[in-house]
């Protein structure tokens, strides 16, 4: 099937781009980013990482922000009083 890649204890596939890489390259990129760039910075296609952010999103881990036709997320809690 492809390069999908399956874990050998449990024989499921392995996710190619796991959801940590998106929380690492908002991190990367200043603590906010846009979608393409998101999805530049993981290599991962744009529809695949709005998914994946979209994803984070509803788990309360990421906050997307509408500014014009573009998304920008940044991770949950930022810009929070600390």
């Amino acid at each position: 099937m492809g390069d999908r890649v399956r874990d050998e204890s449990t024989g499921q596939f392995v996710e190619k781009h796991p959801p940590e890489e998106f929380v690492d390259a908002i991190q990367d990129l200043g603590g906010s980013a846009g979608t393409s760039e998101i999805a530049d910075a993981v290599g991962a296609e744009y529809d695949a990482a709005y998914k994946k952010l979209r994803n984070l999103a509803d788990a309360g881990q990421v906050e997307k922000q509408k500014v014009a036709n573009a998304n920008l997320w940044r991770l949950a809690g930022e810009n929070s009083d600390e």
